[in-house]
């Protein structure tokens, strides 16, 4: 046997994939979960950039070699490479076990720290490894970020410069200076943006890279009030985006017609009496960019609330109960499947934390307000909403992460946000005023009285911290983090204005029947 995995192992080396692939798994047929072949197996997949199967070996090698440094860092590099954050952190965390001191494994649980929601470590991780490597680029990058999301926009801006000028290169530095700037003049990218341009000129780069550029370049000409390059970058980035992403909108039609399908009045006379009594979720959901964040900003500074972000356990709820779905299934039956649903979300939020109330904001929960509304009577949904314009053109202008296919044109994004305005109609049909509508421009036309409704509608006691939001230190992750970190402004409520000739097919869309 050992033989055999000598000749795979040098066939391996050589280069000749296939071959050396071939011969592990018949070892593997022979002897299912040994440890090394596993591990050089998965390793092997990676290089051939099969990574789903190649976690799923590393895992299985990762059981007996838990100690072994060699196999964490491969196990923690291909969960980072799949955004499996929580398993990158275990791996990485006992890496460090092993060797407090090592860079590589300090930078990368940062980063993951950071992708977990905990940026105070993250902070104290980013601090130990700019003691270890003081030139660290990304480091000061990492740690400009855990600032500025916990609220200290001005350090956080500090560690951006210093990772710059350490690396002029780093994309996602130039874009933080860009977000965290807060309009500053900064002569460090006046230097940078120009040798920018001309790369992505180019097109030397590869399509992810060109497509975050061009955002790049967008949001540096925006500041500048240059509104024919920002949206010509603009375009390009999501015509990039569009070409790796395609949008179905017939996919997102049969989604929301399976919850029309689903949730009805007679599915409402079946899980009558059925009905969890938890009354401590606040639901805050409706389109991208219709001022999500600034609600859960200003409920989560009341004391009662822990705001839980943008969380992704509704779909993952449904996700596995997915015979709700069942045609064939009774409204009885599925009454059932949709209390262990939201029984399961509740359950999978609370041991998070213990908080009177909590806060996801996840926009895209509108599709499932059936199940929440009809399983959860004591639950509050919040639907943000703003001029449709605006925030088409607020969704178009951001660069998403993650599957948004709709997002990246125009036309698509129009069509898009009709669905979801039919969707949200059958709702207000069959809930009523259990849906309660918070407005981004009554909110900035007159914040005072819109907080305390707001508050009414909560169950909430009126506190000052409340009306004082933009001073709540909680770490902020989206793309509106800047703007929640001030009191509220008005320059948003017309920022398409200067882009109306390059909107006409958004506002032909939206108009059309």
């Amino acid at each position: 046997m050992q033989e055999i995995f000598n000749q795979a192992n040098a066939l391996h080396q050589q280069g000749h994939l296939q071959q050396a692939e071939k011969i592990y798994r018949q070892i593997l047929e022979k002897a299912p979960g040994q440890p090394v072949v596993c591990a050089r197996l998965s390793l092997l997949l990676q290089q051939s950039g099969k990574l789903p199967e190649a976690l799923s070996l590393i895992e299985t090698a990762l059981k007996e070699l838990s100690q072994e440094f060699e196999v964490l860092m491969q196990g923690a590099n291909l969960a980072v490479q799949l955004g499996e954050n929580l398993k990158a952190e275990d791996w990485l965390r006992k890496v460090l076990a092993l060797k407090p001191k090592n860079e590589r494994a300090l930078e990368q649980l940062t980063g993951v720290l950071i992708g977990n929601h905990k940026e105070k470590e993250a902070l104290e991780m980013s601090k130990a490894l700019l003691k270890v490597s003081p030139k660290n680029a990304n480091g000061y990058n990492l740690k400009g970020l855990a600032l500025s999301r916990l609220g200290d926009t001005d350090k956080g801006y500090t560690c951006f410069q210093k990772s710059i000028k350490l690396n002029p290169s780093q994309v996602a530095v130039i874009r933080n200076l860009i977000l965290y700037g807060k309009g500053r003049k900064e002569p460090l990218l006046e230097q940078i943006i120009p040798q920018l341009e001309k790369t992505f000129a180019s097109q030397s780069q590869p399509l992810p890279v060109q497509m975050n550029v061009a955002y790049i370049l967008s949001m540096y000409y925006e500041r500048q009030k240059n509104t024919d390059k920002t949206f010509m970058y603009l375009k390009m980035g999501n015509d990039l985006a569009k070409k790796a992403a395609p949008y179905n909108h017939a996919q997102t039609v049969a989604q929301l017609s399976q919850m029309k399908r689903v949730f009805n009045n007679e599915f409402l006379s079946a899980i009558d009496g059925k009905q969890l009594e938890d009354d401590s979720p606040i639901f805050i959901l409706g389109m991208p960019r219709s001022g999500t964040t600034l609600i859960e900003q200003i409920l989560s500074s009341h004391s009662r609330v822990k705001a839980e972000g943008e969380i992704v356990d509704m779909r993952d709820s449904f996700a596995k109960h997915e015979s709700l779905f069942d045609e064939e299934k009774p409204y009885e039956e599925k009454a059932e499947v949709c209390r262990a649903l939201m029984e399961s979300y509740v359950n999978g939020v609370r041991e998070r934390q213990k908080a009177d109330f909590f806060t996801d904001k996840m926009p895209y929960n509108f599709f499932f307000i059936g199940a929440i509304l009809s399983a959860m009577p004591n639950a509050k949904v919040i639907h943000c909403t703003r001029d449709p314009v605006e925030t088409c053109f607020s969704i178009y202008k951001q660069n998403f992460a993650g599957n948004h296919a709709y997002t990246n044109d125009l036309k698509d994004i129009g069509r898009y946000y009709k669905s979801y305005q039919e969707l949200m109609a059958y709702w207000g049909e069959l809930f009523g005023d259990r849906i309660y509508e918070a407005n981004y421009e009554k909110m900035v036309d007159d914040s005072e009285a819109e907080i305390g409704k707001l508050l009414q509608y909560c169950g909430l006691d009126e506190e000052a911290a409340c009306f004082e939001f933009h001073k709540n230190k909680r770490a902020v992750r989206t793309a509106s983090v800047a703007q929640v970190r001030q009191p509220i402004y008005k320059d948003a409520k017309k920022a398409s204005g200067p882009y109306e000739k390059h909107l006409k097919p958004l506002v032909e869309e939206l108009a059309a029947k």
